[in-house]
Order: C-alpha cells, then sequence, then structure tokens
C-alpha cells in the first residue's frame, strides 16, 4: 500500500488510486498552508506506477528538488520527496505499491489497509467482518454469514466500531494459471495428510509447476470437513447417475452453524479459523485465497473452494 509521509517525520497519507492533494475540502490530502492550491495536485496509480500531475497551481510543486511546470507529469517511487507550495511543505513516498483498499474508523483509531487482498475488521483475531477480493476481482465484504459487493465510501460496524471503506478505482490484475510464481487456487490440487488419530493435518497444494507445503495447522481441520462433504456428495451424485459426471455447484455445502458444532467451536471461533485458512494461503502466493471457503446466498451455507481434493491417512 502506498504511504505519502510528511518530510522528514510527521504525518501519514495512505493512497487512495487517484489521490487529490491541497487545499480544498475535497482534497484527500488536506492542507492548511496558504502556500498551496485549493487544488493544488493529484497523484494517480497508472497500473504499473504511481503518477503526479501538478494542477496548475499558483506556487508549484517541486519533486525531488526539481519544480515542475504548471500541469506537468511525472512517475514517482519509493524515496521521491514532493514539495507542494514551498520547499518545508515536503512529503516522502517511502511506498510505491499498488492501492488497496482501506478501512478509516470513523472516531479514533490507525488507518487498516488490505495486506494480500484481504482485511479483517476489527482485528485478525477478531474478524467479524472480512473484506476481499473475490475470483471476479470485485472486492465483497462477508459479515453474519452473507456476502456482498463492497461500494466507495461505504461505512460498516464490526465490533462497535464504525469504519469508513475507500475502495480503489482500479481493474484486478489478470489472473495467469500457467504462472509459477502465481498459482490460482482453482488451479490446484488439495492433498490433506490426516493421522489415525485425527489429531494432526498436513496440507499441500499441487499446482502443474509447484508443490506448496503449507504444514499443519488447526485451522486446517475446517478445510478437512468441507473436503470430505464435498467428496460425499460426489460419490453420492456418482451412484445415482451410475458414474456419469454431474455438475459440481451442488456438492459439499454445509451450513455453518452444524460445521461449528462438529468442529466443537462456536461460529465465531469458527471465523477465526476461515480467515487464518484464507491468510496461509494468500501469504503463500496462491491468487484467489479468499475463496478457499464459499458461502451461498441467502442461506448460512459454506464449502470448501477447490474440486480437486485428496485425502490421505498417515
Amino acid at each position: 500500500m502506498a504511504v505519502l509521509t510528511k518530510h522528514p517525520e510527521g504525518s501519514r497519507s495512505f493512497l487512495l488510486s487517484r489521490h487529490l492533494v491541497g487545499r480544498s475540502r475535497l482534497a484527500d490530502l488536506r492542507m492548511t498552508e496558504p502556500t498551496v492550491s485549493g487544488e493544488h495536485a493529484v497523484l494517480r496509480w497508472s497500473g504499473r506506477e504511481w503518477e503526479l500531475h501538478d494542477l496548475g497551481s499558483r506556487n508549484g510543486t517541486i519533486v525531488d528538488g526539481r519544480k515542475l511546470a504548471p500541469g506537468e507529469r511525472v512517475p514517482l517511487a519509493a524515496g521521491s520527496v514532493v514539495a507542494f507550495g514551498q520547499v518545508d511543505n515536503a512529503w516522502k513516498l517511502i511506498d510505491d505499491a499498488a492501492p488497496t483498499i482501506l478501512a478509516i474508523p470513523m472516531e479514533k483509531g490507525e488507518v487498516m489497509c488490505a495486506s494480500d487482498h484481504l482485511l479483517a475488521l476489527p482485528s485478525e483475531d477478531n474478524p467479524e467482518a472480512v473484506v476481499y477480493r473475490d475470483s471476479a476481482g470485485e472486492w465483497v465484504i462477508e459479515q453474519g454469514g452473507e456476502t456482498s459487493r463492497v461500494l466507495d465510501r461505504q461505512t460498516v460496524t464490526a465490533g462497535e466500531q464504525e469504519f469508513l471503506l475507500r475502495v480503489p478505482d482500479m481493474i484486478a490484475a489478470t489472473w495467469d494459471n500457467s504462472s509459477p510464481a502465481a498459482p490460482h487456487l482453482r488451479a490446484l490440487t488439495l492433498r490433506f495428510s490426516v493421522s489415525r488419530d485425527e489429531e494432526y493435518v498436513a496440507l499441500t497444494a499441487r499446482g502443474e509447476h509447484q508443490v506448496i507445503d503449507l504444514g499443519a495447522r488447526a485451522h486446517h481441520n475446517v478445510l478437512l470437513l468441507l473436503a470430505r462433504s464435498r467428496l460425499a456428495d460426489r460419490q453420492s451424485a456418482s451412484a445415482a447417475t451410475g458414474g456419469a459426471p454431474t455438475p459440481d455447484t451442488a456438492e459439499g455445502w454445509v451450513y455453518q452453524d452444524e460445521l461449528a458444532d462438529k468442529l466443537a467451536i462456536d461460529e465465531n471461533h469458527l471465523n477465526v479459523a476461515v480467515f487464518r485458512c484464507r491468510r496461509q494461503l494468500a501469504e503463500a502466493g496462491i491468487v484467489g485465497a479468499a475463496d478457499i471457503v464459499e458461502r451461498r446466498r441467502p442461506t448460512r451455507e459454506v464449502r470448501l473452494g477447490v474440486s480437486k481434493i485428496e485425502i490421505v491417512t498417515v
């Protein structure tokens, strides 16, 4: 997530995909210095890099010691120092990553931003609401067993806190299933290695070019139960049709409360476990990791988001 920081030390501004700087009430980075114009400059994500556009400001914009011509556009990179209106009103771009969704507390607290396209509110230890990018590249929010699309400037209440969501105005990067550096969840086979007493559940994800060892984690028990549900439904459908292939759209769905009961945990702990599954896969570089657990509206049903499954006893 790109961050502009007052230089040499000071406040921070997390950059939106189009970030207006000036004294106007509409500015995303609002300044009070009289040398700054109402709409002084815009920082914009081009899809590859950050770009600064001076908006014909009266006192100009200085980038890395050079004053821009009125209306000039220049690329920015991490470490660039930008001064608005005067040299001592300097800000440094300390991170030039692509923009992502932000959650801004309505009262007090730090701005929160998604990591690996996942954002838990009010915290990762209490993911009452989870915002993520779905398989279509849209930002969605999952809360109370329901999933809906996120709109820019939407407010959400989680953990008795209210947050304003700012959605980046950008198209999701194109997913490349053939790239070994970025395997897509849908292209993977999940292999569960389960001990006879079921105290140990290890997981590996195998793609065309690589095998990702996800180790043994307590939250893998959630995925294991969902995997068994998909396989059981698949076997039943196969028996009913004499082995003919059937669509998988109806297989593997389990009511959330029933899943929690089988795991002997409450639904809050189930939500934490699901979030940890998503986070682990995202950190492993798996594209579409949030879809490891799917939800079906309007019912409170969930299922494993991968159809290729292997379960072995070790």
